[in-house]
């Protein structure tokens, strides 16, 4: 039986692939699109990175900014994993 420790990853990443998907979908400009999934993807990981970054010589300074940056990148490939998969059932209504 997986714990809470061990789902929410698995949500966060979910959360990221819905909010890329509906950003494709939303009638907006491609700049605001860009800005506001940006946005959403760089606030949380700097709860982990401001933190480490204010204290590097702290106990946990390491661990804080490898999960800041593990949480930065995961999150913009899921935002675009989201946006392709919109993009290609697009296309492939289009078709």
């Amino acid at each position: 039986m997986m714990s809470l420790s061990g789902v929410i990853p698995w949500l966060y990443m979910a959360a990221y692939i819905i909010i890329g998907w509906r950003l494709y979908v939303i009638k907006w400009h491609r700049g605001l699109k860009i800005v506001s999934g940006a946005a959403m993807v760089l606030a949380p990981p700097l709860l982990f990175v401001l933190p480490a970054l204010r204290n590097p010589a702290g106990n946990f300074a390491d661990l804080l900014m490898a999960t800041g940056i593990g949480m930065l990148v995961m999150g913009t490939l899921c935002l675009l994993g989201g946006a392709v998969a919109a993009h290609l059932r697009n296309r492939q209504r289009r078709a």
